[in-house]
């Protein structure tokens, strides 16, 4: 069976957070998401700044003072349209100019 060797089918579904939050970012018109994020050991990037006037920023700015979609330092990227679970997907995925589907988990989540 699959669970014995830990040999999944690479369409598993990513297991999902319960503080995990989505974020729909539309780069079609060629902007960039204005954040800088740090690679991390678990396939994630770490947030690491939010650019004043980016997209990110310009999310934020949308969203109400309390609301806890707000991206954040310390947050992590853990799925951008379906890839996960490699920081060069998630990369490559963020460039694309397409609308993103960004999923992010809050800071010590993981």
């Amino acid at each position: 069976s699959y669970v014995e060797n830990d040999k999944r089918p690479r369409r598993e579904s990513r297991k999902r957070h319960p503080n995990e939050f989505t974020i729909i970012i539309d780069r079609r018109n060629g902007d960039g998401l204005g954040i800088d994020a740090t690679p991390e050991k678990t396939g994630t990037l770490e947030i690491k700044n939010v650019t004043p006037g980016g997209l990110v920023d310009r999310w934020n700015k949308s969203l109400g003072e309390s609301s806890r979609e707000i991206v954040k330092p310390g947050m992590r990227v853990v799925e951008v349209n379906g890839r996960y679970n490699s920081t060069m997907q998630l990369i490559a995925a963020c460039r694309e100019i397409e609308v993103l589907h960004i999923t992010l988990i809050p800071p010590g989540a993981l």
